[in-house]
């Protein structure tokens, strides 16, 4: 008799364990969708340009406060013109918060993607895998990601 009582304590306790849970993520779930980032804004579809997006998560270490600041720095200096024409634009974008834009480049961690749009649709992208790997190596990271937003703004002219 007592191990019958002892089963059923335990079960009881197991399912009061399992909605605890399932309730728990329910309200996780809701919060981040509450808390989610708009999407990206369209292109204009009048417009030709290449899309520089710095993909990086809610957390942001000292890593990569750097790698964003080292990209933005090199998009409005080093392509000053392209920016101010309207050809080139920078977009820091949480991957984690954006889920759709994060799919669309399987994005799993801290990157930068190039991406170029012609019309209003984007037409070829190119990611950068490797910043947060050159972060610490300035003139390696500005050549790198100078070279795939040059390639993307070539092949746009």
């Amino acid at each position: 008799m007592k191990s019958k009582k002892i089963i059923g304590r335990l079960l009881l306790g197991f399912v009061l364990i399992s909605i605890g849970f399932a309730i728990g993520k329910e309200t996780t779930r809701a919060r981040m969708l509450a808390e989610a980032e708009p999407p990206a804004p369209p292109v204009a579809a009048d417009k030709d340009k290449v899309v520089v997006y710095y993909m990086h998560a809610t957390f942001r270490c000292v890593t990569c406060n750097l790698v964003e600041s080292m990209g933005q720095e090199l998009v409005n200096t080093g392509f000053a013109d392209d920016v101010q024409a309207g050809r080139l634009e920078w977009r820091d974008v949480n991957f984690q918060k954006n889920e759709k834009l994060a799919a669309r480049y399987k994005v799993g961690g801290n990157m930068i993607i190039v991406a170029k749009f012609q019309g209003g649709r984007e037409v070829a992208h190119k990611r950068l895998d490797r910043v947060m790997e050159l972060a610490n190596k300035r003139n390696e990271y500005m050549s790198y990601v100078r070279g795939g937003v040059s390639e993307m703004l070539e092949s746009l002219k």
